[in-house]
């Protein structure tokens, strides 16, 4: 009994993600290309204009950071263009399902962006003559990769809740918020700002403790942004 449910739940999954890839592709191959491109188009133009190795994979990073989270703001955005947001949780699977299939879609594309981080990198590496390590490398597309998983976790009941447009606001109007009283905390208090500091600097030191660390929280803030997407979904008439 619990195998045939367990199969016809991986079943639907597995259709909520090959839905999220159809969206995906249905804007077309030049908007695929460009999608993929830009990264390492942009780190490999500011490795040929003299910037540091550092600053390409901070922009490599937040570049694929913020085009990969677009994505998921672009899949509900398909829906209601399309009205095709009324057919989420009848056709082809349940809410639940089509929660976790949008999760493991996202993680995918996740693990896509890590990949396309690193290989940015090594190529501005490159052309900046200046070889990147492999570990390095690899802990650039590990960061990229958790970064994201927790801003998609972040963003998701936004999503369910308001429409992309007004979630988008509300994304923003948060960020705001938050980055500002974190300034505004580090001016007020020094010692807040020396502690900053040395977090970062124990972040750097200790990659490997740091990854594993944000790999647990990415874990917990997964399952409870499923929980408050799937009660906000849920409550929803379709």
């Amino acid at each position: 009994m619990n195998t045939t449910a367990n199969a016809d739940a991986m079943t639907a999954i597995l259709r909520q993600i090959s839905l999220d890839w159809n969206r995906t592709i249905s804007y077309g191959r030049s908007y695929i290309a460009i999608f993929f491109a830009y990264v390492p188009g942009f780190t490999c133009l500011m490795a040929a204009t003299g910037s540091t190795l550092d600053s390409v994979a901070g922009a490599a990073i937040g570049g694929a950071a913020s085009g990969f989270l677009m994505l998921n703001i672009t899949l509900f955005s398909y829906e209601q263009m399309n009205n095709h947001h009324w057919m989420n949780g009848i056709v082809p699977i349940n809410r639940n399902h089509q929660i976790l299939g949008r999760f493991a879609f996202l993680i995918a594309c996740d693990l896509v962006a890590g990949l396309e981080v690193a290989v940015s990198i090594a190529c501005a590496g490159i052309i900046m003559h200046e070889p990147v390590k492999v570990t390095d490398a690899i802990g650039f597309a590990a960061m990229t990769v958790l970064i994201l998983v927790l801003l998609n976790a972040i963003v998701q009941p936004f999503l369910y809740r308001f429409s992309p447009y007004r979630a988008v606001a509300a994304i923003i109007l948060s960020i705001g918020v938050i980055g500002g009283a974190v300034i505004g905390l580090c001016k007020a208090l020094p010692e807040l700002k020396k502690t900053v500091e040395q977090l970062a600097e124990a972040i750097s030191r200790h990659q490997a403790i740091a990854l594993a660390a944000f790999l647990i929280i990415d874990v917990l803030a997964l399952a409870f942004s499923r929980k408050i997407s799937l009660h906000i979904y849920g409550s929803k008439d379709i």
